[in-house]
């Protein structure tokens, strides 16, 4: 089946069956596409720091409490962080 669809695409691709190229006055560079690209990149930047501020906001709550006791959450963060004075790859006497 997809070989198929291939082969019915394939004739089109022929260098024979191209479009020619558009000549050099008939293209131009549009404002109205760097204006759609500027935008693309503001709205790209707003939603990045968009996105830290709620991080912020998520750690602060965090913090204070919201979410369960700090200690608690304390005591889940150091149970998932490996210990400092591990001694795995030392070999021992």
């Amino acid at each position: 089946m997809l070989v198929d669809a291939f082969l019915s695409v394939l004739p089109a691709l022929l260098p024979g069956n191209l479009d020619p190229a558009p000549e050099p006055e008939d293209v131009k560079a549009g404002w109205t596409a760097f204006g759609l690209f500027l935008g693309g990149v503001a709205t790209v930047a707003l939603l990045g720091w968009s996105l830290v501020r709620q991080l912020r906001k998520v750690e602060d709550a965090r913090q204070r409490g919201v979410y369960g006791e700090p200690e608690e959450q304390e005591q889940a963060d150091a149970a998932d962080a490996p210990a400092a004075d591990s001694t795995e790859d030392t070999p021992q006497a």
